[in-house]
């Protein structure tokens, strides 16, 4: 892994977990303490597969993805990731290896928290501990949401344009209707289970539309009503 430690975390800013305010002020005291901000780079794999994790990963700036491998051999794309939340929670209650592998889908900022000081805060601190079972239900509301774009009997092209609007609400666009989170075509390919040509040639399609517009591989949206029309 290509991370690069910058130095610890001066604040906890994760609206998952409501910015740790349920803590008191020791507590977080000490989080900070045993804590590190780290740099990752766009494409750089933070945990794997499998791996045992030891620390409680919360996304600062930037975007990540969880996949995994297919039967196939095929990246699969489960789950885009922003700013306030959380990776590794499972983890911390389990002890198991991540179900999942995360990458960085841009220039990331990390505030990586030791896993035994947040266990040894779970153990004591029910409102902190309810804070957690609202981010794990919080996980599950966008798995359901999700899943209707990246798995749903829809057509491909139908889904590759709720893609795009979904990646509007969740990462944002700019005043030009430019998607601010930048998207390689393979991992599209990836969450809809098509290949990247396939990617390209819909997005070509959606241009000739005049739904979107792709300047230096950049993506505007130009109608979001008409894209939600796609079949």
């Amino acid at each position: 892994m290509n991370l690069n430690t910058m130095t610890k975390c001066t604040e906890l800013k994760v609206r998952q977990l409501k910015d740790f305010r349920s803590l008191d002020e020791a507590s977080r005291t000490q989080m900070l303490k045993g804590s590190e901000a780290i740099s990752i780079p766009k494409g750089a794999i933070i945990f794997e597969e499998n791996q045992q994790l030891k620390k409680l990963y919360c996304i600062r700036k930037g975007a990540c993805k969880f996949s995994t491998i297919n039967h196939g051999g095929q990246e699969q794309i489960l789950r885009f990731l922003g700013e306030g939340e959380v990776m590794g929670k499972r983890s911390l209650i389990t002890n198991n290896g991540a179900k999942v592998s995360a990458t960085a889908l841009t220039n990331t900022l990390l505030c990586c928290i030791d896993k035994n000081e947040v266990v040894k805060n779970l153990k004591t601190n029910t409102v902190f501990c309810n804070d957690l079972m609202k981010a794990f239900v919080d996980d599950m509301n966008t798995n359901e949401y999700t899943r209707s774009i990246f798995y749903s009997c829809k057509s491909i092209k139908s889904r590759l344009a709720s893609l795009l609007l979904y990646l509007g609400e969740k990462f944002g666009i700019n005043s030009e209707g430019k998607l601010l989170l930048r998207i390689r075509r393979e991992d599209m390919a990836a969450v809809l289970g098509t290949s990247s040509e396939y990617i390209i040639n819909l997005l070509k399609y959606f241009r000739t539309k005049k739904l979107i517009k792709i300047v230096k591989r950049e993506i505007y949206i130009i109608s979001k009503s008409e894209l939600k029309k796609i079949n």
